[in-house]
């Protein structure tokens, strides 16, 4: 893999609100391959497609790289984590792309609700049309009033 693929991201501007990518600086560039390399490793141990390629040892593009991580985090396999402070609003923007990136969207994920009434399982489905289903898991009451955690199916 050549390096100049890799990039280094840094946050720029009043709020941080400027992603400027730039190339990874030379003493940090033995360091991020070998991150590279941990990350196609677990992958590969994950993913017969990542496996197939690294023990044939082709490339492994960006592209493969993140369907990879999809797969397996739709799977509950792998999970990938971010850094980032939304205070300072440094990779906010990354921490999104990535939930855009990596999370399955409502229709590729089954959920299923116990009926109040009859106590009987349902499952849910993704459809506007159909009447607001939601479940409030956390209630949290701080200085500025009640605030109330929900999820809407």
């Amino acid at each position: 893999m050549d390096l100049i693929k890799m990039k280094a991201i840094y946050n720029e501007g009043e709020n941080g609100e400027k992603l400027i990518e730039k190339e990874i600086p030379e003493k940090l560039k033995e360091i991020a391959m070998k991150k590279r390399n941990n990350l196609i490793d677990t992958l590969a141990s994950l993913d017969p497609r990542i496996e197939e390629l690294f023990f044939d040892e082709k490339e492994i593009t960006e592209e493969e790289i993140k369907a990879s991580i999809r797969r397996n985090v739709i799977n509950n396999t792998f999970v990938p984590v971010f850094m980032g402070s939304a205070y300072k609003n440094k990779a906010v923007q990354l921490l999104l792309d990535g939930v855009d990136d990596y999370l399955p969207n409502p229709t590729e994920v089954e959920n299923h609700a116990f009926d109040v009434a009859t106590k009987e399982k349902r499952d849910l489905e993704t459809n506007h049309k159909l009447p607001f289903v939601g479940y409030a898991f956390k209630l949290e009451e701080n200085q500025f009033g009640q605030l109330t955690y929900v999820r809407v199916y």
